[in-house]
Order: C-alpha cells, then sequence, then structure tokens
C-alpha cells in the first residue's frame, strides 16, 4: 500500500500541473493602451476554455491515476513471482525499495509544485476579480505571461529530473543516465525537452519488456524443475507404498501367530474357568450348609425369647392358680406346702428352659386338676348351702302363714272368750313358733292392773308379731341375695376353670410342638455337622488338586506371558515402523500437495504475466503510435499551447485537450482497468 501511495503522489505532480491555466499570450506592441475592449473579451473567453479544459484533465487524471497504479502493482506482483521462482527477486525487491524512497522524494516535490500550483490558483482568482480595471488586468497578463515563462522553464527542469529518477530507479536492468537526454535537431526548448524524455522512455519500456521475457524464460525453467521434483517425488511416494505393503504383510503374519497364541491361552483360560467353577460350587454348597446352619441357629436364638417368655408365663398361671387353691382353701392348713414356682428362665441354656417349662406345665396340670376337684366340692357345697336356705325360707313361709292362721284365731277366740285365760296359750305358741325359727322372744305374762290393759297387750302382741315377720322377711332376702351372689361366684369358677382347662390344653400342645421342633432341629444339625464335614473334607481335596492345577497353569502362563511380551514389542516396533513411514508418506504428500500448489500458483501467476506483458506491448505499440501521430500532427494543431505538446498524454494513456477523441476512449480505459483488477486479485 506504501508503493501505491508513492505512486499516486508521483502522479499528483503531473496531474497538478494539468491545473495550471494556459498563460495568455499577449503582443509585445509598444503601444499597450490602444488594446480594445475586443482583445480583452477573447482574453476572457480564453480563460473559459482553459477552465472546462482542466475539467477535463482533472477526469482523465483520475483515470491514469487508476491505471498507473495497476499498473504499478502488476510490476510488484512480477517482481515477487520472479522472487519466488529464482535468487534475483531479492535484488528486484531492494530496487524496489529504492523506489518506494525516491517516490517518497518525488511526493516531497509534488507538495512543493502544489503550494506553486496555490499560489498560480490565487492569482488567477485575483486576475478574475480585477476584469473592470483594464489597466490593471493588463498588468497582471503580462505578469502571468512571466510567470508561465518560468513555469515552462520549471516544468523542463522537472520533466528532465523526473527522467533521471526514473532512469535511475531501473539503473540496476541498464544505466540510461550516461550521455543525458537525447537530442533533437527538429525541436528546441521545451518540445526538444519532451521528445528526449519520450525517447527515454520508450528506451525504458523496451529495457522492461526484455526482463519480462527473461522472468518468462526463468518462469519455464523453474517449471520444468518443478515438473521434475514432482516426477521423484512419485517415484519416491511409490517405493515407499512398496515397503508399507511389505511392512503390512508382516504384520499381518505376526498377527496370525498371536491370534494362535490367543486361542491356547484362551482353552488354558476355559480349563481353569471349569475348575474354579467346581471349586466355587463346592464352597456355594458349604455357604449353604452354613446358611442353613446359621438360619436354624437364629430360629433357635429367636425362640429363646420365646421360650422366656412361655416360662414367665407359666411361672404367672402356677402363682395364680396356687393363689386360688389358697384362697379356695381359706384358714384351712392342708394344702399349706404349696410353694412359689421355681421355674425360673435362663437365658443360655434352651434345654433346661424347655424341660422347666414341662415341668412348670405339668405342676400347672396337678393344681389345675386339684382346683377342679376344689371348686367341684365348692360349688357342691353352696348348692347344699343354697338348698337348706331355700328350705328355711319355705319353712318361714309355711311358719309365717301358720303364724297368721293362728293370730286370726287368737283374734276371734279374744273376741269370743276370755282374754285372760287365753293370752298365755296364745304367748306360748307364738314363743314355741318363733324359737322354731330360731327367734328367743319371750312375752311379758305379768298383768298391771293398773297401767296396761288388755287392749295394750293385744296391741302389743300384734306389733310384736309384726316385727317379728319383718325381720323374717329381712332375713329372707338377704339369704336370696347370698344365694345370687354364690350363683354368680360359682358360675364364674366355672367359666375360669373351663377357660384354665382350655389354656392348660393350649400349652400342653406348643409344648409337644416345641418338643418335636426340638427333635427336628437336633436331626438337622446333625446332618447338617455331617454334610458339613463331608463337604470340608470335599473342598479341601478340590482345593489341592486346583493349587496344582493353578500350579501348572501359572507357569504356563508365564511362558505364554512372555512370548506375548515379545510378541507386542515386536508388533509395537512394527507399528512404529509403520506409523513412521505414514508420516513420511504424509510429509511427502504434503510437500507434493505444496508444490502441485505452488506450481499452479506459478502457473496462474505466469498466465497473469503472460496476460500482462502482452497488453503492456500492445500499449507500448500504441503509445508508439500515438507518438507518430503526434509528431505529425503537432505543427497543425495546439501551435500556441506549449505545454500540451510537451507532455506525453498519450504515453500515459490519456488525449490531449481540444481532440475529439478524448472523451470517447474514457470507457475503454476503465473497461482494461477493471479487466486488469481483476486478473491481480489472485496474485494480491
Amino acid at each position: 500500500m506504501a508503493g501505491v501511495e508513492d505512486s499516486d503522489a508521483m502522479l499528483s505532480d503531473v496531474e497538478e500541473e494539468d491545473d495550471l491555466p494556459v498563460p495568455i499570450v499577449i503582443g509585445t506592441s509598444p503601444s499597450t493602451e490602444n488594446v480594445s475592449v475586443e482583445r480583452f473579451r477573447e482574453v476572457v473567453a480564453e480563460l473559459d476554455r482553459e477552465r472546462q479544459a482542466r475539467e477535463v484533465v482533472e477526469k482523465s487524471k483520475s483515470e491514469l491515476q487508476v491505471s498507473f497504479n495497476r499498473l504499478k502493482v502488476l510490476a510488484h506482483e512480477a517482481i515477487k513471482k520472479r522472487d519466488e521462482t529464482s535468487r534475483q527477486r531479492d535484488e528486484h525487491l531492494r530496487s524496489n525499495e529504492k523506489l518506494s524512497s525516491e517516490l517518497a522524494e518525488a511526493v516531497k516535490e509534488k507538495e512543493e509544485l502544489s503550494t506553486q500550483l496555490a499560489e498560480f490558483v490565487k492569482e488567477k482568482n485575483e486576475l478574475l476579480k480585477q476584469k473592470g480595471d483594464f489597466a490593471k488586468q493588463l498588468e497582471e497578463s503580462v505578469k502571468a505571461k512571466d510567470s508561465s515563462r518560468s513555469e515552462i522553464q520549471t516544468a523542463a527542469q522537472m520533466l528532465v529530473t523526473g527522467i533521471d529518477k526514473i532512469s535511475g530507479k531501473v539503473n540496476n536492468f541498464k544505466n540510461f543516465t550516461s550521455g543525458g537526454l537525447p537530442r533533437s535537431q527538429k525541436y528546441t526548448g521545451l518540445p526538444a525537452v519532451a521528445y528526449g524524455v519520450i525517447v527515454r522512455t520508450n528506451e525504458i519500456v523496451d529495457e522492461l519488456v526484455s526482463q519480462i521475457e527473461s522472468t518468462t524464460k526463468s518462469r519455464n525453467q523453474a517449471r520444468e524443475q518443478m515438473e521434475q521434483r514432482n516426477y521423484e517425488i512419485a517415484i519416491e511416494v511409490s517405493e515407499l507404498e512398496a515397503s508399507i505393503s511389505r511392512l503390512r504383510e508382516d504384520v499381518s503374519r505376526r498377527d496370525s501367530v498371536l491370534e494362535g497364541l490367543k486361542k491356547s491361552m484362551e482353552e488354558k483360560d476355559e480349563m481353569i474357568s471349569e475348575l474354579e467353577n467346581e471349586l466355587n460350587e463346592k464352597q456355594d454348597l458349604s455357604s449353604e450348609y452354613g446358611n442353613k446352619l446359621r438360619v436354624l441357629e437364629s430360629r433357635m436364638d429367636s425362640q429363646k425369647p420365646l421360650l422366656v417368655d412361655q416360662l414367665n408365663h407359666v411361672s404367672k398361671i402356677h402363682d395364680q392358680i396356687c393363689s386360688i387353691i389358697k384362697i379356695i382353701n381359706g384358714n384351712n392348713k392342708e394344702q399349706s406346702d404349696l410353694s412359689d414356682s421355681l421355674f425360673l428362665p435362663q437365658e443360655t441354656d434352651i434345654e433346661e428352659n424347655i424341660r422347666a417349662s414341662l415341668a412348670g406345665m405339668e405342676s400347672i396340670n396337678e393344681l389345675s386338676s386339684l382346683l377342679l376337684e376344689k371348686t367341684k366340692d365348692l360349688v357342691v357345697e353352696r348348692t347344699r348351702e343354697v338348698k337348706t336356705l331355700n328350705e328355711k325360707v319355705t319353712q318361714l313361709s309355711k311358719e309365717k302363714e301358720h303364724i297368721g292362721s293362728l293370730l286370726k284365731s287368737a283374734l276371734s277366740r279374744r273376741m269370743s272368750s276370755d282374754l285372760s285365760s287365753k293370752t298365755n296359750e296364745l304367748f306360748k305358741v307364738t314363743e314355741n313358733g318363733l324359737k322354731e325359727s330360731g327367734i328367743n322372744y319371750k312375752f311379758n305374762t305379768q298383768t298391771h292392773n293398773e297401767t296396761i290393759t288388755e287392749d295394750d297387750e293385744i296391741y302389743n302382741l300384734a306389733g310384736a308379731l309384726e316385727n317379728i315377720i319383718k325381720q323374717s322377711q329381712l332375713e329372707i332376702i338377704e339369704l336370696q341375695h347370698t344365694v345370687d351372689e354364690l350363683r354368680a361366684e360359682s358360675s364364674l369358677l366355672k367359666e375360669h376353670v373351663e377357660a384354665q382347662r382350655k389354656e392348660l390344653l393350649q400349652r400342653k400342645q406348643e409344648v409337644e410342638a416345641l418338643e418335636e421342633k426340638e427333635r427336628i432341629a437336633n436331626e438337622n444339625v446333625e446332618g447338617l455337622m455331617m454334610d458339613i464335614a463331608a463337604a470340608e473334607e470335599e473342598i479341601s481335596r478340590w482345593k489341592v488338586a486346583a493349587q496344582q492345577e493353578a500350579a501348572a497353569g501359572k507357569g504356563v502362563e508365564h511362558e505364554y506371558v512372555s512370548q506375548l511380551s515379545r510378541m507386542r514389542k515386536e508388533l509395537e516396533e512394527a507399528k512404529q515402523a509403520v506409523m513412521e513411514s505414514e508420516k513420511k508418506i504424509k510429509l511427502k504428500e504434503e510437500t507434493a500437495g505444496a508444490a502441485m500448489a505452488a506450481r499452479d500458483a506459478a502457473e496462474t501467476s505466469l498466465k497473469l504475466a503472460d496476460t500482462r506483458a502482452t497488453r503492456l506491448r500492445e500499449r507500448i505499440e500504441e503509445l508508439t503510435s500515438q507518438l507518430e501521430q503526434l509528431d505529425t500532427r503537432k505543427n497543425s494543431t495546439n501551435k500556441n499551447r506549449p505545454r500540451y505538446v510537451c507532455w506525453p498524454w498519450e504515453w500515459l494513456g490519456l488525449d490531449p485537450v481540444g481532440v475529439g477523441v478524448g472523451p470517447t476512449r474514457q470507457p475503454e480505459m476503465r473497461q482494461n482497468g477493471a479487466n486488469e483488477m481483476e486478473l491481480s486479485e489472485p496474485l494480491l
């Protein structure tokens, strides 16, 4: 990009020169005061035409700048490609750096010229502002003429210095500075300088064309060398492929050997696994017997608290039955030898607990039978008492009826006979009846003539009888209540005895089931112990055989392992060799691919360089034809305009102002510039 900017700066010097107005040539007649107004109008029209021409020149300047930049980019690309193919590219790069430094100097000169151009524009504006004053305008025109002469001289100097710089840049190809510019016998002044510049540029272009041709030759040589190298790489790749195929065959043979060893190892492993399975089966059998034994032990352990609870309940039942028997006996000391239960549970010994529970059940059975007899006797006794009481009640009721009848008869007799003679008999009869009923009551037989009358005696007798009857009724009710209580108690005792009998039967059944379970458990334990002993003997025998077989298998296994390790090492070495060869092949392929890509890029760049060279040749031919046409037409056109004659417009691809070919050439130049940019895109 710096090179492009330098080229832009270099071209701007030329373009800024185009902005300079055409100097106004005024005749040097001695009578300047007699200039007419028409002459002044012609000068103003000349200035307008100059302004229009300047606008056209600015447009053509931009197009020229684009084309020149493209040409310069293409030249740089050709130099870079030539550097890639040979060592001469380094020299071209150095020359390119020198050119960039010289372009920087040219930019500085361009800036100086731009300042001069700005001053000239200011003078021009002052000239336009002073149209009204004719005298002042004439003086300004004279000054402009002098300045144009000085500018022509500076332009000639710039042309000379510019062509010297350009020739200095291409000194590495050929020395163009010796002898100065070519001279022309036909032209003098600025046209002679322009002629020398054009001839020198033609020489430079010819030299560049010759350099391009030499570059194409070197490119063709490089292409041939690349093709030769590609052929050698293909031969090496084929050799590497053959070596890889041989290595693969070796690896396949070793793989077959390894597979045979693996099969033999698998057979040995199967035999070892069969022995291990048999050993595991025996171990499983022994573990199964052990589990069964543990289950039985756990069941017995789980039944221990049941036995303890059973003994506790047996002892409680025994104590309750003893207490019931004591209650039934009352104060009798016939059964004083009944002691408390001695059936205490023991947590450690199961057999003692079972025996204690059996002894407790037997004692409970005996006590329950004794209790049954006692309760039967008690019930019989109670029934007898109830019967006697019932008989007494019936007897008392009969006596009551008899006493009532006696009282009625006594009252009737009292009414009919002397009371005094009969009362004693009545009292005696009542006293006898009361004695028979168990009531000791005596009537007062003394007579108190003073205080007690016969009526009082009768009333006293009636009250006493009434009290006796009430007392007897109360006793009868109490006896009935006691009979009911005794009946309820006897029914409760019967129910309790029945429940005790059922519980005793259930306990007997449980004891029998426990005895059966104990017997079965003992038999199972004995059988399991015998099976475990036989299994242990079988396991020890199989273990010895398995150890012997394992020792033999370990020896064989060590041999196979050593062989496998050796084969694996050889396999790894072969794999490493294959990997190294594959890496080499990949590297060769990458280098071949890079070489092919470089060859393709070089071919494309060479094609582009060929197209550019052909275009440059066509352009040079066109420029030479334009120079020839310019030589033929320069006498007939633009005689009074030295700036357009001295500068090589045709060589730069522009048409001079005033010629009708310029506007028609602009689209073609733009199209050519676009095509060149499209062609230069891959290299960029």
